[in-house]
């Protein structure tokens, strides 16, 4: 089989796809499309990630590649996020995939689209639609990106995105797109990828790690033995615990 190069290498993924493929930089004002069908996406539990991560849903199961356009609103289930950080590559990505199964060249969708915020706001970034995939005459199963998303990209030729306010909160991904006219090719189900090379991003909220939770604790059970002596022996008696308890220098953390 042979599919586009950005399929097949996240490495080189950017840099092949900018050769080939119809360049939206996506901007704010527009808004996601009310008759559009909505796919929700489990991203699964609050975690941080680092390098990929891929997911499937099933909401497009049964569609038909006959040419026809069509509006889609990929959300994240739950209220979830996709959250990246000033550390996260520049080259970090989204891309909603069908999972195809043919025999034959099929051509990748085209159109535009933009990912959004909490309040389905567009986000600016580089989306890229196009391409080709060619499977063996017994048929192959395959994955098959609808688009490429690049939220911390400015141009096509990799310039980081100024000006972008971190933590970058991600809620989903809207798509008005013509899909190919393939009848022959089966949609199997679906993926949902997110690529950050080597670096770190976020599924949801993530609770404090517990590094300060032990000096949070002994700080409460020193307040505690400190209102409990104070209300045996009173004022007095409590002088000397007071600067002993609450001297830095005697308080160990383990």
């Amino acid at each position: 089989m042979q599919r586009a190069d950005w399929l097949i290498h996240p490495e080189t993924r950017m840099t092949n796809a900018i050769k080939k493929l119809i360049l939206f930089v996506a901007v704010a004002g527009a808004m996601p499309a009310a008759d559009a069908t909505t796919i929700p996406v489990d991203l699964g539990p609050s975690a941080r990630v680092t390098g990929d991560k891929i997911v499937t849903f099933t909401g497009l199961n049964n569609l038909q590649l006959n040419g026809q356009t069509v509006s889609l609103d990929f959300v994240f289930s739950g209220d979830s996020f996709v959250r990246l950080f000033k550390e996260t590559s520049t080259s970090f990505e989204l891309v909603p995939f069908l999972d195809l199964f043919g025999a034959g060249t099929i051509n990748n969708p085209t159109g535009t689209g933009y990912i959004f915020d909490s309040g389905n706001t567009p986000i600016s970034s580089v989306a890229i639609f196009g391409g080709s995939v060619t499977t063996g005459p017994g048929g192959e199963a395959f994955r098959f990106g609808l688009a490429d998303f690049f939220p911390l990209l400015a141009d096509v030729n990799g310039t980081p995105r100024q000006g972008v306010i971190f933590p970058l909160d991600i809620y989903g991904a809207h798509l008005e797109i013509t899909l190919p006219n393939a009848p022959a090719f089966q949609v199997t189900g679906g993926e949902f990828g997110l690529f950050a090379g080597n670096s770190q991003f976020q599924i949801g909220d993530v609770p404090d790690n517990g590094a300060t939770l032990p000096l949070a604790l002994g700080a409460f059970l020193l307040l505690l033995a400190f209102h409990a002596a104070k209300g045996r022996f009173g004022d007095s008696a409590v002088t000397a615990l007071d600067r002993n308890l609450f001297n830095p220098e005697h308080i160990s953390c383990g």
